[in-house]
């Protein structure tokens, strides 16, 4: 099989160290030989998401994450913010589950007013408002700032799906008052496919129904928080856990925490930035007009003239061993997307994808 570069919005190229913890022997998922490690990562991640509440790491992708969110809120009216493919899903997976959603639905791209929002909200008596901060289909940054503030006056949940942006983009947990914030392992953490990180606040705790009123069990958050409880000194979860994701996402882990999440993030905002501009010279515009609504992990553009991405992506592929992604919905043909995150937000990386890019234009 090829090597490829994974210039993608996920999954995202591996530091070696990472990939090298695949190579570990196998272990239990339990008692002693597992235990401090286990609480070892999750404290990791509570410092990565910048909270002191309670966080987990699911065996699941990070729909699943959110799965579990939404059957934990069962019953509840919420208001889902949908700019995107992604937050279409989220509106798709919390209408399984919630008693009511009202959505404000935007143009791909298209950003959402703070005053709109309040003003729904004052329609109906709303539970929770959710949102997607990277919205990878389009390269955009929904700020997550002013919608904190409207769910703290309204004391309302705030819910984020923040799979394509924890690791990479500025977040804090605790400072926004977010009470359910979701993530993935193959994103801006760094790590391979396989698991969802969840972040609950004590308020979200509070928000949920008995774990026996709430539809389903493994995805069930009152579920895991049980058996924290009852099985906490040596199976303080529900399930069989893939040993080695684990021990790949700890290394994730490690390589931020060693990096600093502030450089971190300006590391993406950096990268994002030259390769933008590298774009501009080629006469490739960014799908999303507003610089400060660029996304830090993922740039989503249009091409000129008639070249499709399809091509484009054909193209990088044959002859330079990159893969890039097309759109996704109703943006399948008309945009290209680039993922810089993690591992594949380096100058030399990106330097080989505008390359290949230059030459496609030049060739068509």
């Amino acid at each position: 099989m090829e090597r490829y570069q994974l210039s993608l919005p996920g999954p995202t190229e591996c530091d070696p160290d990472v990939l090298n913890e695949l190579n570990r022997p196998n272990l239990p998922h339990y008692s002693e030989l597992w235990i401090d490690f286990y609480w070892e990562v999750l404290g990791k991640l509570k410092k990565i998401y910048k909270t002191d509440g309670s966080v987990y790491i699911i065996p699941c992708s990070g729909s699943g994450g959110l799965d579990a969110v939404f059957t934990s809120l069962n019953g509840k009216q919420g208001l889902i913010l949908n700019n995107g493919t992604f937050g279409e899903r989220v509106a798709s997976i919390a209408s399984r589950y919630l008693k009511k959603i009202t959505m404000i639905k935007k143009e791909p791209g298209e950003p959402f007013d703070l005053d709109e929002v309040k003003n729904y909200l004052e329609k109906d008596d709303f539970d929770l408002l959710a949102v997607v901060q990277g919205e990878t289909s389009t390269g955009m940054l929904n700020p997550l700032e002013g919608l904190s503030k409207i769910c703290r006056e309204k004391d309302i949940l705030f819910v984020v799906d923040a799979v394509s942006t924890l690791g990479g983009v500025e977040l804090s947990v605790d400072a926004l008052g977010i009470d359910f914030c979701v993530s993935a392992s193959q994103k801006a953490l760094g790590s391979i496919p396989g698991l969802a990180t969840v972040s609950i606040s004590n308020k979200g705790w509070k928000s949920m129904a008995k774990e026996e009123d709430m539809p389903g069990w493994y995805l069930n958050l009152k579920t895991w928080a049980r058996y924290e409880k009852e099985w906490g000194d040596w199976h303080p979860f529900p399930v069989t856990l893939p040993v080695h994701l684990f021990f790949a996402l700890n290394k994730a882990f490690d390589i931020i925490l060693e990096e600093g999440l502030e450089k971190r993030w300006l590391r993406h905002k950096n990268i994002a930035d030259m390769l933008h501009k590298g774009l501009a010279k080629l006469g490739i515009s960014p799908f999303v007009k507003d610089k400060e609504l660029h996304l830090p992990t993922v740039t989503s553009a249009i091409l000129p003239g008639t070249l499709t991405s399809e091509e484009l992506q054909n193209y990088l592929r044959k002859n330079y061993l990159i893969l890039i992604a097309g759109g996704v919905g109703p943006l399948r043909k008309k945009v290209f997307r680039v993922g810089h995150m993690a591992y594949s937000a380096q100058e030399p990386l990106i330097n080989r994808v505008l390359s290949g890019i230059e030459n496609f234009i030049v060739t068509h």
